[in-house]
């Protein structure tokens, strides 16, 4: 399924209405990388309670066969939010439970990422390190992406039941997010950024496929896709730290920023907290 950069595509879907899926502790697919909770184990919230599961999931790519298939139908999940470009979709389309709604939504506006830049032709350990700064300041700083990420949010706070929001590697774009949900949940920034650092462990096979591809067919680029494929706190830091001095919190940042209305944004950190 291809769709035109930075245009939402809506595929299938019905009327149900699910109950929130079950936990991912309790059943997780085996074939997707970096698949959990964006609530983890129900992350602590300021001042009390903790973040409600079931209701969102990320991950890299569902590429699924028929068993884990089965089981993103079993938890529920009844919208797929896709933040790739239209090149990197059709290179590996997405496998769509049955009943699902898909939502494709480009928010990199023609610009590079680590996933893109990965295909492009030579490239320094400077470049890789300036792309990625550059890109996580544009997920605050750029009109674009500030516009689809917040129809990403209202993808999610509109969808029928769970959600599985997900980019190609599901640390960067699918990263922020997740952390933008968390924030809007109330979750202690100690948290989201460890949750984001947690990627490091939940995508270990994931890393080793394309380290190992890399030495193999292009040795020379390695330690440039390495830092590309890397995942490190101060590339959060950097979203963090421009959404705090551009907005101040979260929830400007979708309703100022994102231009979500307000009383929509207010209900999903409400539902983010207490599940229903």
């Amino acid at each position: 399924m291809s769709a035109e950069p930075g245009v939402d595509t809506v595929v299938g879907g019905s009327d149900r209405v699910d109950t929130p899926g079950l936990a991912v502790g309790d059943l997780r697919p085996t074939g997707i990388h970096n698949f959990r909770d964006v609530a983890g184990p129900g992350y602590a919230l300021h001042p009390s309670g903790t973040m409600a599961r079931g209701l969102v999931y990320r991950s890299t790519t569902l590429s699924v066969g028929e068993e884990d298939l089965g089981i993103l139908e079993r938890l529920g999940v009844s919208t797929v939010v896709d933040l790739r470009t239209a090149e990197e979709i059709t290179k590996q389309p997405d496998v769509i439970p049955d009943g699902a709604d898909y939502v494709a939504i480009d928010v990199l506006a023609g610009h590079t990422s680590a996933a893109t830049l990965t295909g492009a032709g030579t490239f320094s350990v400077e470049d890789a390190r300036r792309e990625m700064a550059t890109t996580y300041d544009r997920f605050v700083l750029g009109d674009h992406e500030r516009a689809a990420f917040g129809r990403a949010v209202h993808t999610v706070a509109v969808s029928s039941g769970p959600a599985i929001v997900h980019c190609t590697a599901g640390k960067d774009r699918t990263g922020w997010i997740s952390a933008v949900l968390q924030l809007l949940a109330g979750v202690r920034e100690e948290d989201v950024i460890a949750d984001y650092l947690l990627t490091r462990e939940m995508s270990v096979e994931f890393v080793a496929a394309i380290r190992s591809y890399v030495r193999a067919e292009m040795p020379g680029r390695y330690e440039a896709i390495d830092v590309l494929i890397g995942v490190e706190e101060s590339n959060l830091r950097r979203s963090l730290d421009a959404l705090d001095r551009e907005f101040g919190d979260v929830r400007r940042y979708l309703v100022e920023g994102a231009g979500l209305d307000q009383p929509m944004v207010d209900d999903l950190g409400a539902r983010l907290r207490s599940g229903r």
